[in-house]
């Protein structure tokens, strides 16, 4: 309890610090063994699950899953379907899995299409007691969509409206994109919000791609003129690449009447002329459109624009023909604005004249005496043309007034008649008839020339011979030619009777015609005949020609016989060629077979057209099926001209059917439909399919036209068919077999299986299903341990075995039949594992209590299966249900309970009811008892079982099972305190009373205190504490848990209640504890001393000497000898361990403090720790002035100067201190070794590594570089090594012949001694051994100390020293004269 009496114990408790520190002790004790405690088995989990991610359609995406500790099988599902588990993904080509370690499953998905978006699921199945996991992801596949387009409008169009329009509507739209795409409306840039909808739909029903709309009205149509109005859209799969399309508005307005410059009405024009006629037609929105037509024909449309005018121009500059007199010139302007264009008009007058005179009448041949009349008459002019007639120079009078004919375009013709007598010397006399207009027009000109007329010579025909021959359709040429002739004659060929065409030509009084031809068959035989004559002749003159022509035959005539072949009957085809000259022959081509010419059999030839001859031809043939639609080509040849003609002929030969090749075998799944082409060919075509299966003819499939249609094929329809094709000539068949696989199923199941616990359960699970595969059923259980369990495939059945049942395996098992053909098919089978699990006799079951006349109920409690009976009795009577006592158990609700209940209702309790109740329970598994006690109601018994369940930072969760409750209502109040304070808390909870346990949770404590815990039951008859007290700790982390945490029960008693033997225990093993650490002190110090005290050739690893200033003499510790008993140089060597052991209680206080020497000089200093004592003040050199010897009782260890800094200061090279890198400053006001460094010096921590790895100290890692520089002295090289290298260092035998430069690190240093400013440059000794000495030692730096081990100084200088012959120390070398003095540096031990 944490009330009076907890306070009570508090002194107790630190009256007995010991008791405290064991407790302490025990945990840490129990903490390291928890240590060793082995961990669990690993249990799969998700080490990366699959994350929403988007992809646009066509890059490739990855879906990341992997699987920490795997134990079962991974695969991916799509939309609720597995892929499958290989690398490879059957049916998914573009799927695959990606994995670098076993743990991981990537689902790699290339070239991403739109049928991929959907969610996906990494799954892990169930695997030697893991659980199944589940993760999935949804994968977006983006797709940019189309152009966006303004509905009727094309992109950067203009809109023309009229001012008098209310309000314009557009929509934009933008088809195909996943996701809608995002559409936004500008008006001239500026983002318009209002009166703007937008809608979203799927282009087709069921279609993820989306169609977007947005529809934007304006009003106030006048205010948009010149507004640009752009539509932008983007969806996810752009990014932030926006695509646009724009129109823009227009408000029209109508145009002013068009003006004309540039002639006048009336003005004369002439032909030939160029007129510029310019119309202006000035405003209107837009500016209108100005056109020229003449007499209602459009002329020209090409106008400007001048906006700054605010007018349109067309200029129609045209040249003045006489079609235009009296032509209207109209201009017009108009826009759209415009109900009618408004028009201007002109009407021209040209003057043109005549462009022709034409003489007529009289022949220009006539014969001396004859008399002749000629007219001559102009074509139009205007105005009217004036005509004169001249010959040989001379004007002829003309014999009457001229005729005027009025025409088109307003013109009028002329005509004009002489009459005149021919004579001989008329010949060849020249008339001249000239017409002009008026004085500024040209003259119209006509002549005619009379001449005397006599017959030619006769004809001759050369080129062509009749003994000779001509070609079909080569090209041949025949001349004629006449001689004289007035005059010379014509010349005239004719085939026969026909008129031909030539060429004539003539050469002085020769005429020649040249005739050309391309012979036709028609020309054999044929008469040419030439003719000449003139006008002097009364008939032709003519010569005649016979032709002989080479033709080849026109065309072939192929016939056959039958006419209607059959496949294996004889055939004869025969040929007949047209007319050839000479006679052709005959060859058989088949099928354009150029190479196989067939020869069939001549029968003659017979005259035949155009005098020649035709040939006849057969061929016999027996056909087959495979000449079915054959061509046979018959080719007649004429050889003596090398050309041919062929004709052929198409043979349908009836044949019975022959199928096709197709498939043998036919592999489906059971419910699939296909439809396969089995059709055979066949004249006639008309075939007639029947469809048997073995040897009767079946109805299974459909033949359909050669089509063989299987529709929801069943496993009964698998086996052996024949398809029959018959038509009038035949029979034929193909023969094929249909396989039928079908999913899995289960045939035979076992529903519920009852065991005994600890034997074995058999369930058997029958399956069938084509293919039938290896282990086509299996069991599982998820969560089951199921290396339990035992399973065997044979003979189409799973039986699974489960050994050594315990009660917790009452479940359900799953067969799963499946054979990777269609969906898998599972079964459950419930397990159910009998036992008898005893009565819960828990304290608060085991009483009751009562008044008298109060009704009580006494509770039994029971598990096991199947269910369990209850009989009550009291006193060995069994109890019947009556008034006095009611009994109602629980039943099962299913064949897995295992929990059963029983309730006594004893009503009105009177005194003869008090007393002991049995309950008894029994299965067909066991049965037990239970003794209940009714008595009077009492206070409660205490709770008890208190258990720490968990702890975080501020809060303790424990449990405890509460007591009888007295026969009365109880409550619970808690008390809990903060170990080591003197305030308690106290508070009552409400708890759930009918709970076999209490679980409780204290928020709002202290992270990392240890609190005690009571529990006090109450009544309203009294209460009672828990029976032990609870000890609990919160955590000291931020989670929650058992790892920062610990609880222990703790006996709640007084001081004086503590049990002796728990005293007298504590302190046995504390009195134990204290010898054995004074027993371990005593024996490390012993073997330090020993070490320490060994004789003669013993000495610390790093050879640092201890000296102390004697009373009697200055040099009590220096050696006479290297082997005196003053610590000298010997060849003991010490491991690591040893040197750590000896550095361990070494700790440097980095900090640098002013002390007062005892001479009551002040210095500065560095404080060193040894142990748990500080000596402070006396480590200081006084100034050289002070005369000062220090303080005697303070013992120092001096280190080498950078000159010995390339050679160990120890004889064990390998293991002397190198400090080669450490600055001596050599002023007066640098009194300190590294005084100028940042901060203070920073001593060396052998154990602690600095820097880089390898290396002590990072400021040294720039290489190496010696410095001598006015008064300080440094070199700057350190060798890089690890605290592991020095130790496997240590670990060889050292080396006595090799000079080693990496040594261990030295113990922490302390940077000021005596010898801090002295200039030993010039003189041979060298620096000061390892002691103090009085300044005015120092400052007349008389020799008179022993040098250091291994100088030559410390053989040449002192006679008293004796060369050991046992010395292994650093080889002796001569002093340095070029040496910077250096600061001493020593170890206060």
């Amino acid at each position: 309890m944490l009330n009076l009496r907890s306070e009570e114990k508090l002194p107790a408790q630190m009256r007995k610090p010991v008791k405290a520190e064991m407790k302490e002790l025990i945990s840490v004790l129990l903490g390291t063994l928890l240590l060793y405690i082995p961990m669990s088995d690993c249990v799969q989990e998700f080490e990366q699950r699959p994350v929403n991610t988007s992809v646009t359609e066509g890059q490739n995406v990855m879906l990341q899953c992997s699987v920490r500790d795997l134990a079962g099988m991974l695969q991916w599902s799509k939309g609720g379907i597995m892929l499958g588990l290989g690398p490879s993904l059957p049916g998914f080509a573009r799927y695959s899995i990606v994995s670098n370690t076993p743990s991981q499953y990537n689902l790699l998905i290339e070239n991403t299409r739109l049928l991929d978006d959907s969610y996906y699921e990494c799954q892990a199945s169930p695997a030697s007691g893991n659980p199944p996991l589940k993760a999935g992801a949804y994968l977006t596949v983006q797709v940019p969509p189309e152009q966006p387009e303004i509905l009727g409008y094309a992109n950067a169009s203009t809109i023309a409206l009229s001012p008098d329009e209310n309000q314009l509507i557009m929509s934009c739209e933008v088809r195909r994109g996943h996701p809608a795409a995002t559409i936004e409306w500008f008006r001239n840039g500026n983002l318009v919000t209002e009166n703007v909808r937008y809608s979203t739909e799927p282009v087709i029903t069921g279609s993820k791609l989306m169609t977007a709309r947005s529809t934007m009205t304006i009003t106030n149509i006048a205010d948009h003129h010149n507004s640009i109005y752009m539509c932008r859209a983007k969806n996810d799969a752009l990014g932030n690449n926006w695509m646009q399309t724009f129109v823009k508005l227009n408000v029209l307005s109508p145009p002013g009447k068009p003006e004309i410059t540039g002639y006048s009405s009336g003005q004369v024009i002439r032909e030939g002329d160029t007129l510029r006629l310019l119309c202006v037609s000035k405003g209107g929105n837009p500016l209108p459109q100005v056109k020229w037509y003449r007499n209602g024909v459009q002329k020209d449309i090409s106008y400007t624009t001048d906006s700054a005018d605010a007018q349109s121009l067309n200029e129609y500059l045209f040249p003045v023909r006489r079609e235009d007199n009296g032509a209207v010139y109209r201009c017009e302007a108009s826009n759209t604005a415009s109900l009618s264009p408004l028009t201007t008009e002109v009407t021209l007058n040209v003057y043109f004249p005549p462009r022709t005179a034409t003489i007529t009448g009289g022949s220009t041949e006539v014969k001396a005496g004859q008399q002749v009349t000629l007219t001559c008459e102009s074509s139009l002019s205007n105005p009217k043309a004036v005509m004169t007639w001249y010959s040989r120079g001379k004007i002829i009078t003309a014999n009457s007034d001229p005729v005027y004919t009025p025409g088109s375009n307003g013109g009028f013709t002329t005509r004009s008649s002489v009459t005149v007598t021919m004579s001989e010397q008329e010949d060849n006399a020249a008339y001249i008839c000239n017409a002009v207009s008026d004085n500024r027009a040209p003259v119209a000109t006509a002549n005619v020339t009379i001449s005397v007329l006599y017959p030619p010579g006769a004809p001759t025909i050369e080129g062509y011979s009749e003994s000779s021959h001509v070609t079909e359709d080569r090209p041949a040429r025949m001349t004629c030619k006449s001689v004289g002739g007035n005059p010379t004659a014509t010349l005239k060929w004719f085939k026969g009777n026909q008129p031909l065409i030539s060429v004539s030509s003539t050469s002085g009084n020769m005429v020649t015609s040249e005739l050309s031809f391309l012979p036709t068959p028609g020309d054999n035989n044929a008469i040419y005949k030439c003719e000449a004559s003139n006008l002097a002749t009364s008939s032709p003159l003519t010569a005649l020609v016979k032709l002989t022509v080479y033709f080849a035959p026109k065309g072939v005539n192929v016939s056959m016989n039958p006419s209607q072949p059959v496949s294996g009957q004889p055939l004869r085809l025969t040929c007949a060629s047209e007319s050839s000259n000479p006679p052709a022959t005959i060859v058989w081509i088949k099928n354009h077979d150029q190479t196989r010419e067939l020869r069939g059999v001549t029968e003659g030839t017979a005259p035949a057209s155009n005098g020649g001859s035709t040939t006849t031809n057969y061929l016999d043939i027996v056909p087959s099926s495979r000449d079915h639609n054959v061509t046979y080509y018959c080719k007649a040849k004429n050889e003596y001209i090398n050309k041919s003609t062929s004709d052929g002929l198409r043979i349908s030969i009836q044949f019975g059917p022959v199928f096709q090749p197709s498939v043998s075998q036919i592999g489906m799944i059971e419910g699939e439909s296909r439809t396969l082409d089995m059709e055979a060919i066949a004249n006639p075509t008309t075939i007639t399919y029947t469809l048997y299966k073995r040897t009767q003819q079946s109805n299974s499939f459909t033949p359909n036209n050669g089509k063989l249609v299987i529709s929801n094929v069943q496993r009964g329809q698998a086996g052996n068919y024949s398809l029959k094709a018959t038509n009038s000539i035949g029979s034929a068949y193909h023969h094929f077999q249909v396989k039928v696989k079908f999913p899995a199923e289960i045939i035979r199941f076992q529903e519920t299986v009852y065991a005994i616990e600890g034997e074995s359960a058999s369930i058997i699970c029958g399956v069938n299903g084509n293919p039938s595969v290896d282990n086509m059923a299996s069991w599982s259980r998820p969560g089951f341990d199921m290396s339990k369990t035992k399973q065997v495939y044979k003979n189409s059945e799973s039986q699974i075995i489960i050994y050594d049942l315990e009660r917790t395996d009452s479940g359900k098992f799953k067969c799963t039949a499946d054979n990777q053909v269609g969906e898998p098919q599972s079964k459950e089978a419930n397990v159910v594992v009998k036992y008898f699990g005893n009565i819960d006799k828990s304290r608060q079951y085991a009483k009751a209590g009562g008044k008298h006349g109060d009704t009580v109920i006494l509770i039994c409690k029971a598990e096991g299966t199947p269910e369990m009976q209850f009989t009550w009795l009291k006193e060995g009577t069994e109890i019947q249900r009556d008034g006095k006592f009611g009994i109602s158990s629980t039943t099962a609700t299913t064949i897995f309970d295992t929990k059963f209940k029983s309730e006594l209702t004893v009503r009105s309790i009177a005194k003869a009811d008090y007393g002991t109740y049995t309950c008894k329970a029994r299965n067909d598994r066991g049965q037990d008892q239970f003794n209940i006690h009714l008595n009077g109601t009492s206070k409660p018994d205490p709770p008890y079982n208190l258990t720490f369940v968990n702890s975080t930072r501020n809060s303790l969760t424990f449990s405890w099972k509460p007591g009888f409750n007295g026969g009365l209502d109880q409550e619970f109040r808690i008390q809990y305190q903060r170990k080591g304070s003197k305030s308690v808390t106290t508070k009552s909870i409400d708890v759930d009373k009918s709970v076999d346990k209490i679980v409780l949770t204290i928020k709002g404590l202290e992270f990392g205190h240890e609190y005690l815990i009571d529990v006090l039951a109450i009544n309203e008859l009294g209460e009672t504490w828990d029976e032990q007290q609870f000890s609990a700790r919160t955590a000291v982390s931020g989670g929650g848990g058992h790892g920062d945490s610990s609880a222990t029960p703790a006996t709640r008693q007084s001081g004086d209640d503590t049990p002796v033997m728990i005293i007298l225990v504590v302190c046995i093993v504390g009195i134990c504890l204290l010898a054995l650490n004074i027993a371990l002190i005593f024996f490390f110090v012993r073997r330090r001393r020993k070490r320490m005290g060994h004789g003669g050739t013993s000495n610390h690893t790093n050879a640092l000497e201890l000296y102390a200033p004697g009373k009697e003499n200055s040099y009590p510790m220096y050696p006479k000898t290297p082997s005196d008993e003053c610590h000298s140089y010997g060849t003991y060597e010490k491991n690591m361990d040893d040197l750590s052991d000896d550095f361990r209680n070494y700790e440097h206080i980095d900090q640098k403090s002013t002390s007062t020497h005892s001479s009551n000089i002040q210095c500065n200093c560095y404080t060193v720790r040894l142990s748990s004592r500080v000596n402070r003040g006396s480590c200081c050199l006084p100034p050289e002035s002070s005369g000062s010897s220090g303080d005697e009782d303070v013992k120092r260890v001096f280190l080498p100067p950078p000159a010995y800094s390339s050679h160990p200061y120890t004889p064990n090279k390998l293991d002397s201190p190198h400090l080669s890198t450490h600055k001596a400053y050599l002023s007066d006001s640098h009194s300190y070794i590294d005084d100028d460094r940042e901060g203070h010096w920073q001593y060396e921590d052998p154990y602690k590594m600095k820097g880089r790895k390898g290396t002590f100290d990072p400021q040294y890692e720039r290489g190496s570089q010696t410095v001598i520089n006015d008064d300080r002295y440094y070199d700057e090289t350190r060798p890089k090594q690890s605290i592991t290298d020095l130790s496997e260092r240590s670990s060889r035998p050292p080396s006595r012949n090799v000079n080693y430069r990496t040594t261990p690190p030295p113990p922490p240093v302390r940077s000021t001694s005596k010898g801090a400013a002295i200039n030993y440059m010039n003189h041979t000794a060298p620096p000061l051994p390892d002691r103090n000495y009085d300044a005015d030692e120092i400052q007349h730096f008389n020799p008179r100390y022993t040098p250091s081990p291994g100088s030559i100084a410390s053989f040449s200088n002192n006679p008293n020293v004796i060369t050991n012959p046992n010395y292994d120390g650093p080889m002796m070398r001569a002093s340095r004269t070029d040496i910077v003095p250096d600061d001493m540096r020593g170890h206060l031990v």
